[in-house]
């Protein structure tokens, strides 16, 4: 049942905050909510009962659509042969008021109600709200919010078609910005960075290498040492990339070409381009650099295998004061403790995100599955796909949605609520990591030999391991049928030998001739099961002592 109402007396005299007005009518979800191209934008969330920004997308039988629509306040009720989908299932009444000014016409502002029970006085809640709260406040706030949001999707669409530009001509650098900025965060949460800031140095970070698309792919690929005339060429992609990040974020971040520009400045003078030293380089420039050291070792590249653990940590201590600032230093080897050795969640280690992703979508009909990117800050997530989402209508009805991130040489995995916004966008909620507490990190690399049931042996590279499945890495050039059980010969550095049985339930591309797998398990026996946990418990021992003895 809807109900519209016109003629309401709006008094914009009286102002009362948006959380006494909630709880002054018990109401369970009240949201700021902007429409903009019949995208919803949720600036704001005073107050939500499971997850009501879930079903954010103006679909044409939602009361965010008519009240748009109608430009007038809209109650629903809702009934069991209802034409009008609630924003959420729990909620068994709604209101929903739109807002819009006449220099903006095509954004619309709507403040969102939403009731788990039914409720009394709809009338009275909507003249208290247009007697107490000022509408233009709300309308201004909500569009101040609005441009907040907007320029995080823009500039992660602009990172996109710059990383997908890497993936096509220097696939050697592929990863590599998202690396770097998830280990410049970590660090510079270690050294105190301030909160406010985090946000800027992340997109230097993101960002720090932008001027490489200017140098030439055969020389960013390339595999033998370079020429003194290759190394300088490609020593004057900081002075490009300072060029780019001006013209991106001078209005914005000012700070950020100064950032991008220094970072291989050396600590004791001997970088480039301008040869600062200590304390004249920027501590984000500092920072970005022990990052992009910490990565270039640890990512395989097109000309080299990834450095182990210990290695790395022996290089950042033999460089510390001379290349890098020691304290930058100390607070890597912390993270590289908390962020490497041991399990983490991925999608919660920073507040600013953009990262490679394939979102997985299980219908009633078939299992969808699109590369792309997720990103997210502090109010949103959004999924966005890299090619078109055909058929969207046809993908509303989900049975499960999942998510899998790529980041360190590695996946991790999600379930998640989605719901289509455009043809290339999902909005993410209500994410719920898949990882289990007794896997060990992309540190343990185990050979293997997948066996296939006409007796073929592939050899494969295990990266994840967990006593209820495994992630393993091999060539492109094989395809596996997902519904057929392959048995897998797994060997341990201690010589143990385990034999199991299992499905391969989804596979990622790792690079352009690589593909992640993972191997889910049947019929574990419990002995099986029980070694298993014991090599994982070994492992983690391990690491553990190794990372003591090395910084002793």
């Amino acid at each position: 049942m809807l109900t519209y109402f016109d003629n309401i007396e709006i008094n914009l005299d009286l102002i009362e905050s948006l959380s006494d007005f909630k709880k002054e009518f018990n109401i369970n979800c009240l949201s700021i909510l902007l429409v903009d191209n019949r995208k919803i934008y949720n600036v704001e969330e005073i107050y939500t009962v499971n997850n009501c920004q879930a079903s954010l997308f103006l679909q044409n039988n939602t009361i965010v659509y008519l009240a748009c629509d109608s430009l007038k306040p809209v109650y629903h009720l809702v009934e069991d042969d209802d034409i009008v989908a609630p924003l959420n299932k729990n909620f068994v009444e709604e209101v929903c008021i739109p807002i819009n000014v006449e220099k903006h016409k095509d954004i619309i502002v709507c403040v969102y109600f939403g009731f788990s029970n039914k409720t009394k006085g709809i009338p009275e809640l909507l003249s208290s709200f247009f007697s107490k709260l000022d509408l233009f406040k709300i309308y201004s706030y909500a569009f101040l919010k609005y441009n907040e949001l907007s320029n995080t999707e823009k500039i992660a669409k602009l990172l996109i078609l710059f990383e997908d530009t890497i993936k096509i001509n220097q696939s050697s650098m592929r990863l590599h910005a998202f690396n770097v900025a998830f280990w410049t965060i970590e660090i510079a949460k270690k050294l105190n960075f301030p909160k406010d800031e985090l946000e800027k140095l992340y997109y230097a970070a993101l960002f720090h290498d932008i001027g490489k698309i200017r140098i030439k792919s055969s020389i960013i690929n390339k595999e033998s040492p370079l020429t003194e005339e290759e190394y300088e060429e490609v020593k004057r992609h900081v002075e490009y990339g300072y060029i780019i990040t001006k013209e991106l974020f001078d209005d914005i971040y000012p700070d950020i070409p100064l950032w991008v520009k220094y970072h291989h400045e050396m600590y004791d003078g001997s970088g480039y381009p301008n040869g600062l030293k200590g304390n004249d380089i920027p501590l984000p420039s500092r920072i970005i650099k022990v990052a992009d050291v910490i990565d270039v070792l640890y990512s395989p590249r097109s000309y080299k295998q990834n450095v182990s653990v210990d290695k790395i940590i022996a290089e950042l201590k033999r460089c510390s004061g001379k290349d890098f600032d020691p304290e930058v230093v100390d607070a890597a080897l912390e993270v590289i403790n908390e962020r490497i050795i041991l399990p983490m969640d991925m999608l919660k280690s920073s507040s600013e995100k953009i990262l490679p992703a394939n979102l997985s979508l299980q219908t009633y009909k078939d299992i969808f599955n699109f590369d792309g990117y997720f990103y997210s800050n502090e109010e949103q997530s959004y999924f966005k796909s890299t090619n078109a989402i055909k058929d969207i209508k046809d993908l509303w009805n989900l049975l499960s949605a999942s998510l899998v991130v790529e980041i360190l040489n590695s996946i991790y995995e999600y379930e998640v609520d989605v719901v289509p916004i455009d043809e290339n966008t999902y909005l993410v909620s209500n994410i719920r990591s898949l990882e289990s507490k007794s896997y060990v990190s992309i540190l343990w690399e185990l050979e293997a030999i997948l066996i296939t049931q006409d007796g073929k042996n592939i050899n494969v590279k295990v990266k994840k391991l967990s006593a209820d499945d495994l992630l393993f890495v091999c060539d492109n050039t094989y395809t596996f049928n997902m519904a057929t059980l392959y048995k897998m010969r797994l060997q341990f550095e201690d010589g143990e030998v385990l034999i199991l049985n299992g499905r391969i339930t989804y596979s990622y591309p790792a690079s352009a001739d690589c593909v992640y797998y993972k191997y889910t398990f049947t019929n574990i026996i419990e002995t099986t099961r029980d070694k298993l946990f014991r090599q994982i418990f070994r492992k983690q021992i391990e690491l553990r002592r190794q990372f003591e003895r090395i910084l002793k």
